[in-house]
């Protein structure tokens, strides 16, 4: 019987001695890309009309121009890989399944009601970001720390034929 401890014992040093070892390599990865995203951004959405699939700005005619405005962008609370984007207190939409593509982190925004400017409309998000050969509604760009994103929008139900771009410089 006293063998047989005498044998465990440098067994169960080793086992204890590993261990440490073998919880940081299992752990998991702790790089979360919305970390590079949030904060404080100066924005400008400016209004196109998609004419032969190209986006033509029209934010220069009649009444129609552009809004500008402050944002905050936080993690959001519905989505654990999401982003919400603030004007003041108004969740002015939300953003979903972020990629990091290299030079930008790509991502998607979800159909959903949002507060552009002093108006409720529901938003969809417009493909603009071409990324690993799929298209993305936004990006956080690495080099400027700049967001651009793309949506359509629909008034009381009705398509409003307009795309809208936000871009955003972090203050």
């Amino acid at each position: 019987m006293n063998l047989l401890k005498t044998k465990m014992i440098p067994g169960l040093m080793l086992l204890f001695a590993t261990i440490p070892f073998l919880a940081t390599s299992c752990s998991k990865d702790t790089n979360d890309l919305r970390d590079q995203i949030i904060g404080q951004y100066s924005y400008t959405v400016e209004i196109y009309k998609v004419v032969d699939s190209k986006l033509v700005y029209v934010g220069d005619q009649g009444s129609v121009g552009d809004i500008t405005g402050t944002m905050r962008v936080t993690k959001s609370t519905r989505y654990t890989d999401g982003l919400d984007f603030y004007d003041g207190n108004v969740v002015m939409f939300e953003a979903v399944n972020l990629k990091d593509a290299g030079d930008a982190i790509v991502f998607d925004i979800p159909a959903q009601e949002a507060w552009i400017g002093p108006g409720s409309v529901q938003v969809s998000g417009y493909k603009y970001w071409d990324a690993d050969s799929s298209s993305y509604h936004g990006a956080f760009i690495y080099n400027d720390k700049s967001v651009e994103i793309a949506f359509a929008a629909r008034v009381m139900d009705i398509d409003s034929g307009l795309v809208m771009v936000l871009t955003a410089v972090r203050k």
